[in-house]
């Protein structure tokens, strides 16, 4: 038995995983209060619902053989180094999270963690080059070629988000200006969409998808349009460069596999001279495991 966490930008999930298989789990968001110091949050949130999922599955913590987390940004050694959306910096999570549990403890980022999960047993199971593209508050991702995760020496790399779009741009939380995150994550364009509609931008990710996108709003239709576009840069620059036999969408994003605007963006992909190879496009899916991938990924050894 194993427990899988995902740190997200927004929220945190624990899984109790058997195989690949999540048993049992639990969920919080973040509130305003919670960001005000994002590391007490982060161990409280984990102790309290690994301690929930225990009892309520009448386990003892020794018969956890592994946890893993699955978090934003750069990780090394044990810790977070850099993660913009949840302002960390030096993160030294595991020798926190070691006072109070003595299982083993590994740490990857979470748009790999994502990835691992839809290579062994989802979506991007049965091919061998694959991009997968983790769009949720951030963007993330990770690149497999013939079959094997390319992973750097140094740091986790593959911060697809973190390439620029639109130099001088709009101010990313990285600190540079024009990154893809900063036009193309959802909550890019949950702050754009809200702020033209002069709403209250702490909306679901759910509310923004299932009610202000589910039909194509006039007011709101240059918002999605530069959304769109540099999503389609984005993507077009990645196929171009790595030339996967697929590409998945994770995060946020993979619920948006029935709506409009993900039908547009391949519409987009498919113009000429969005890739080098003129609209040849490879499969385009969304994960199988949703949002639970990095909670299923974060244990693959």
């Amino acid at each position: 038995m194993k427990i899988g966490i995902d740190i997200g930008g927004s929220h945190i999930g624990v899984g109790l995983i058997e195989k690949q298989k999540i048993l049992a789990s639990k969920e919080r968001n973040f509130t305003r209060e919670d960001r005000k110091n994002f590391e007490t949050t982060i161990l409280r949130f984990i102790s309290e619902m690994v301690d929930e999922l225990l009892k309520e599955n009448q386990l003892q913590i020794e018969a956890i053989e592994l946890i893993g987390i699955a978090a934003p940004g750069t990780s090394s050694e044990g810790k977070i180094v850099k993660a913009g959306n949840l302002n960390l910096q030096n993160f030294e999570i595991i020798s926190h999270l070691k006072k109070e549990f003595h299982n083993p403890i590994q740490i990857r980022n979470d748009g790999k963690c994502a990835a691992l999960a839809e290579k062994a047993y989802g979506a991007m199971k049965d091919f061998d080059d694959c991009i997968f593209i983790n769009i949720g508050t951030g963007i993330g991702g990770a690149a497999f070629l013939g079959g094997k995760l390319l992973e750097p020496k140094r740091y986790s790399g593959f911060e697809f988000g973190h390439m620029v779009v639109n130099q001088g741009g709009r101010l990313c939380s990285c600190g540079k200006q024009g990154c893809f995150e900063a036009y193309s994550s959802i909550k890019a364009l949950k702050n754009k969409i809200t702020q033209t509609l002069d709403m209250d931008s702490d909306i679901s990710g759910q509310y923004l998808r299932e009610e202000l996108l589910k039909e194509d709003d006039l007011r709101i239709q240059e918002d999605v349009e530069v959304f769109l576009e540099y999503l389609k840069t984005g993507i077009g620059n990645l196929i171009t460069i790595f030339e996967p036999e697929v590409v998945c969408f994770g995060g946020s994003f993979a619920y948006y596999e029935k709506n409009w605007i993900f039908e547009k963006l391949i519409e987009k992909l498919k113009q000429p001279n969005a890739t080098f190879n003129n609209g040849e496009l490879p499969s385009i899916v969304t994960a199988k495991f949703k949002n639970d991938a990095g909670i299923i990924g974060a244990v693959i050894a």
